[in-house]
């Protein structure tokens, strides 16, 4: 579902039919596909208050392991040296 970061002191969002959604100020909300269209035509996303996107997720099937590490720790798999220790890391298997 599609986010909606609030401004500071902003506590919800009120939409056409009656449809309420709550939060902290400041806060995010998921709304429906058709209010996050309703909000990315409107004058808040045009000024850059608010606008409705989808989550992204950045990640791999992969990793590598690197166990000189205590505890053994698994890094990104374009990690070939380690970012703590700088040793090498271990394709995991698949």
């Amino acid at each position: 579902m599609p986010r909606v970061r609030l401004p500071d002191g902003c506590y919800g969002l009120d939409l056409p039919g009656g449809v309420r959604y709550n939060a902290k100020p400041g806060g995010v909300v998921e709304v429906a596909d058709r209010h996050a269209e309703m909000i990315n035509s409107s004058y808040y996303k045009a000024a850059g208050i608010m606008t409705a996107s989808e989550p992204h997720h950045i990640g791999t099937k992969t990793g590598r392991w690197c166990t000189t590490c205590s505890p053994a720790r698994l890094w990104n798999a374009w990690n070939h040296t380690c970012p703590k220790c700088g040793e090498p890391t271990k394709e995991t298997a698949q």
